[in-house]
């Protein structure tokens, strides 16, 4: 199993040349349970049909590619996101990154009612008003959306 994933690998790697951009063992092992149905299936069969095998073996490579792609998409997207931050302020300070960081990494199911000076208060190890006047700030300079009033005040990342 492990010489013939191994040999998978290398031979996939060639029409690549020095950079792999996809990884076809993650694939293997994040559905090893069918990997090793499919190569059951295929090992017993007294035909030596082993069309289904294929068949699943290129989704899987199908399933690595698409991976990485959205992997290079998110790095992309991240990359944009910081350089049209920076652009709008550009003396962020360490509470102010790592809290965008967490905003930006939980989109998009996450803080789905927006971030709360409470919760800024957490992420960012600040204090309650310190809190307040970094998503001011954060506000103003056009990186967070406000909105609400009062305790019922939410921020959310521009879209």
């Amino acid at each position: 199993g492990r010489i013939g994933r191994a040999l998978s690998e290398w031979a996939i790697a060639q029409d690549q040349g020095q950079m792999r951009l996809f990884s076809l063992s993650q694939q293997l092992w994040l559905h090893r349970k069918d990997y090793y149905a499919q190569l059951q299936a295929a090992t017993t069969r007294t035909d030596m049909d082993v069309t289904g095998w294929v068949l699943w073996f290129v989704q899987r490579i199908e399933a690595a590619c698409n991976a990485s792609l959205a992997q290079v998409q998110s790095a992309i997207q991240k990359t944009e996101f910081w350089h049209a931050t920076h652009a709008a302020m550009p003396t962020l300070n360490a509470s102010q990154r790592k809290v965008l960081n967490t905003l930006f990494e939980a989109q998009p199911d996450g803080f789905s009612n927006g971030l709360a000076t409470e919760l800024y208060a957490k992420i960012g190890k600040v204090s309650r008003a310190t809190a307040y006047r970094e998503l001011t700030a954060l506000s103003e300079a056009g990186v967070l959306v406000k909105s609400g009033v009062g305790r019922g005040t939410r921020y959310r990342l521009l879209s």
